[in-house]
C-alpha cells in the first residue's frame, strides 16, 4: 500500500463535484462514438498507447493476505501468451483446452476488477504520469454517474456532466496524485492533466486501463514494476473476443 498522510482525505465528497464541466469539453469533442477500440476510449491523437492489465488476486494460504497476481503469472500456468490484445478469459481457456486447468485456487483466487483497479495501481500510475506533464497539480477526474454516486452522495440526478458515448461523468479537480481518491468507493474512469499530455480511461466494463501519451511516457509506464503494462494502438479491439493468439473461449457473459 502506498503510504499517505494520516489526515489525507481519500474520498471525494459531494461538494467536490464541479458544476462547471467545460474542462471536459475537449473530451466530448474527441470521443464522439461508442465503439470497441482503444480509440473509442482514449482520444486518438496521442503518439503512443499503453494498456495496464488489472491484477487478479490470490489469498496467501499461510498469512491470509491478498496479493496481486499478474496476467503473465496466469499465462505461465495455462500456456497462454501475453500480447497487446490478450484477454483474461482466453488466458484461462488456454489452460482448459490444454488440460492443465485455469489456475484458479492455485495461481489466482479472484479475477481482475472490472471497471476499477486497486488503489496501489492508481498510485503507481500517478507516480509515473506526474513526471510526464507540465501541470501535475492541475488534473481532472471523471467518474461515471452510473456507479450510484448521485443517490448515495445526494448529488442532483440531472446536472452538469462530461458526456461521452454511453456514459456521463461527474467531474472533480485535483492533482495527478489524487488519482487514488474515490467517489462512491470507485476510482476515476477518466483522468487527464490540464496540458493534456496524457489521458487515462478505465471503462466500466473492462479489466484493463488504457493510457494515451507521449512515447517517453509510454516507455516509463511499461518499465514501471508496480503495474503490468503492454503497448497497444488506438485501432486495437478491447472486447472479450479481441484475443487473436490465445484460444477464444465460450462467451463468458452468457453463463
Amino acid at each position: 500500500m502506498t503510504p499517505h498522510d494520516e489526515d489525507r482525505e481519500l474520498v471525494w465528497q459531494a461538494h467536490d463535484v464541479l458544476d462547471d464541466v467545460s474542462a471536459g469539453d475537449w473530451v466530448t469533442a474527441e470521443l464522439t462514438r461508442f465503439g470497441s477500440t482503444v480509440g473509442s476510449l482514449v482520444p486518438s491523437s496521442y503518439p503512443s498507447y499503453t494498456r495496464v492489465l488489472h491484477p487478479a488476486m490470490r489469498v496467501e494460504r499461510d498469512s491470509g493476505e491478498s496479493v496481486p497476481v499478474r496476467w503473465a503469472e496466469v499465462a505461465a500456468a495455462t500456456g497462454a501468451v501475453i500480447h497487446p490484445t490478450v484477454e483474461w478469459f482466453s488466458l484461462l481457456h488456454a489452460g482448459t483446452i490444454r488440460g492443465v486447468g485455469d489456475g484458479q485456487g492455485t495461481v489466482w483466487d479472484d479475477g481482475p476488477e472490472i471497471g476499477d483497479m486497486p488503489e496501489e495501481q492508481f498510485a503507481a500510475l500517478a507516480a509515473v504520469l506526474a513526471k510526464h506533464t507540465a501541470t501535475p497539480d492541475d488534473c481532472w477526474f471523471g467518474f461515471w454517474e452510473g456507479r450510484g454516486a448521485a443517490q448515495s452522495l445526494g448529488l442532483p440526478r440531472f446536472g452538469p456532466r462530461v458526456r461521452i458515448p454511453d456514459g456521463e461523468n461527474f467531474l472533480v479537480h485535483g492533482t495527478v496524485r489524487d488519482a487514488v481518491r474515490t467517489l462512491d468507493s470507485w476510482g476515476p474512469n477518466l483522468w487527464w492533466p490540464q496540458d493534456r499530455a496524457w489521458f487515462v480511461a478505465t471503462d466500466i466494463d473492462l479489466m484493463s486501463t488504457y493510457v494515451g501519451s507521449s512515447l517517453d511516457c509510454a516507455r516509463a509506464l511499461r518499465a514501471c514494476s508496480a503495474v503490468e503494462a503492454v503497448d497497444t494502438t488506438a485501432a486495437n479491439s478491447v472486447t472479450w473476443t479481441s484475443d487473436g493468439i490465445n484460444p477464444l473461449p465460450p462467451n463468458p457473459y452468457m453463463r
